[in-house]
């Protein structure tokens, strides 16, 4: 779902090389690119390749300014609860341009500073420039769903979404780490996206729950981490049917949300529980008449093959089934 990438520094060409960036993410965003650069003076250039998700209009093109001009933001993602902070951004005396979740999150940051990534209830990686602060923003939704990737040398600061795309720049290095890569072939529940340091030595990444704010004039970086996992307080007294009822309530509402868009959405449906209850959830939602697609991968004659479970959630729900069975060629 989209996909971002930008520059500071390389104050001439840098509006090349985002987009020989974006060019290797085009699979991300098959609907729109966009390329700009500060014209403050500030060696800041932003680019954005678009899946058009929410308001398919030409105005949620980015990088989105500002009416101002003052901030531009290139963003990859979804807030989920975009209408409900619009709502409370228009009672603030905000106007909108657009219907989307992109102008809200520029507007957000106007009236709450880095406050504004508490609200948010999303999936998302984004990166917003202030102009008369010469700050850029970078922050990385609190599960790590969307990548945020990233770059430095003495003279620039570069982001992307996907290795291939950072390393288009020129003064990152190849090089990566053998014993990393080995570790994670031998044993792939160590994952490579666990550490800041990635498997190229050069990259590093932001981890989920992160913010980092980069001065665009001394490239002076500060991380910070603006969510962390609260234990609740309580749950150990009290009754366990209060619990499960508040859990059903939570996750219904969480469905509900994912359910704003304005092209079709659907459903991954494995067999298993999450995904059996998330689809239940959607067609209790959206009711017997709205149409529903689910797309299950099936592995015939092994035990990751879980078709026998994911038939019964199909003929339940009057879903419409697609299916595919990967093979190793």
């Amino acid at each position: 779902m989209c996909g971002i990438a930008g520059i500071v520094g390389s104050p001439e060409g840098g509006a090349r090389q985002v987009a020989r960036m974006l060019s290797l993410q085009v699979h991300r965003g098959p609907d729109g690119s966009g390329v700009w650069s500060a014209p403050s003076g500030d060696p800041v250039t932003l680019g954005h390749r678009r899946l058009s998700i929410i308001d398919l209009s030409g105005g949620n093109s980015q990088p989105m300014l500002d009416v101002s001009g003052r901030f531009a933001l290139t963003y990859n993602g979804e807030i989920y609860n975009y209408r409900e902070l619009a709502a409370e951004l228009v009672a603030g005396g905000v106007v909108f341009r657009t219907h989307g979740d992109t102008e809200v999150v520029l507007e957000a940051y106007k009236r709450w500073g880095t406050g504004c990534l508490d609200r948010f209830n999303g999936m998302f990686a984004f990166a917003l420039y202030d102009g008369v602060r010469g700050i850029l923003l970078c922050a990385r939704d609190r599960y790590g769903e969307k990548p945020f990737l990233f770059g430095t040398g003495s003279e620039f600061f570069a982001f992307a979404s996907e290795y291939k795309a950072l390393l288009q720049h020129p003064g990152l290095s190849l090089e990566f780490d053998e014993m990393r890569l080995l570790r994670a072939a031998y044993n792939a529940s160590t994952g490579l996206d666990c550490d800041r340091q990635t498997l190229y030595h050069a990259v590093h990444q932001l981890l989920p729950g992160e913010a980092m704010e980069v001065d665009v004039r001394t490239l002076k970086q500060r991380i910070w981490r603006y969510w962390e996992i609260a234990a609740p307080v309580g749950y150990d007294c009290r009754p366990e049917g209060e619990i499960f009822s508040e859990f059903r309530e939570i996750l219904t509402d969480s469905v509900r949300l994912r359910l704003r868009s304005d092209v079709a959405v659907g459903s991954c449906l494995s067999g298993g529980l999450d995904s059996s209850a998330i689809v239940c959830i959607a067609r209790s939602l959206l009711g017997d008449d709205v149409p529903y697609m689910t797309f299950t991968g099936r592995f015939p004659g092994t035990a990751a093959d879980e078709w026998e479970y994911a038939t019964q959630v199909i003929d339940t729900t009057a879903v419409t089934s697609h299916v595919v069975e990967p093979t190793a060629d």
